[in-house]
């Protein structure tokens, strides 16, 4: 019994040392989390904020398969300026919008987008219209095998939502995966418009020129 119990833990601690894991995160530096930036604020109470705002997450939480994306507890900070020591902290239930100035230096629209009766998520508003277009950053996880460990490297990941006027929340209807077919899911989604629809049946439209789609969906007669 006791040569058991002896073998099980030594192949308990050789699972455990084949299994550990280091992690390494790219594209922290320059994403939005966690950093303030110029802009305006805009709460459901209709009060306009003028100075730096900065989005803060706390958790991440699954969101795909083999995805993962901003999630759990977050809010929404406000200061007058970068060197303010008051500032203030907003739920996401309070918050209408607000716009900043990325690194780029582009202006960017970010608003919290139902996705479902229970959730809301951050994401840039890309287009507003009949059909709204929407980014959310999520990230990809790749695992790299070593001899003695595996290193997972997070990679940035773009996830686009799409909501109709008519609907009440944005999905990821058009993300690329094996069991969708594009052409007719975006021919299904978009059959109002059907000289769009003629041109994805035909090919002129691909999966990753969704902001084209949209834009002359909006157009449409």
């Amino acid at each position: 019994m006791k040569q058991i119990l002896k073998i099980l833990l030594v192949l308990i601690f050789i699972c455990c040392a084949n299994n550990t894991f280091s992690q390494v995160t790219i594209g922290k530096n320059g994403t939005f989390s966690n950093k303030w930036y110029s802009g305006t604020l805009v709460l459901k109470s209709k009060d306009t904020l003028s100075g730096v705002v900065k989005f803060e997450n706390s958790s991440t939480t699954k969101d795909l398969v083999g995805l993962r994306a901003v999630g759990g507890t977050n809010k929404i900070f406000f200061k007058k300026a970068k060197n303010s020591k008051k500032k203030s902290k907003f739920k996401k239930e309070e918050v209408e919008y607000f716009i900043v100035k990325t690194n780029s230096g582009k202006i960017a629209k970010y608003a919290f987008i139902p996705t479902n009766e229970k959730n809301a998520k951050l994401m840039q508003i890309l287009i507003e219209g009949k059909v709204s277009l929407y980014l959310k950053k999520g990230y990809e996880n790749m695992y790299l095998e070593n001899p003695n460990s595996t290193t997972i490297i997070q990679n940035e990941k773009n996830l686009y939502y799409v909501k109709k006027q008519s609907e009440k929340y944005a999905s990821n209807r058009f993300f690329a995966n094996v069991f969708k077919s594009f052409k007719k899911n975006a021919s299904r989604y978009f059959t109002s418009c059907k000289p769009l629809v003629g041109k994805i049946n035909k090919g002129q439209f691909k999966s990753d020129e969704l902001f084209e789609i949209i834009k002359e969906y909006n157009n449409c007669e």
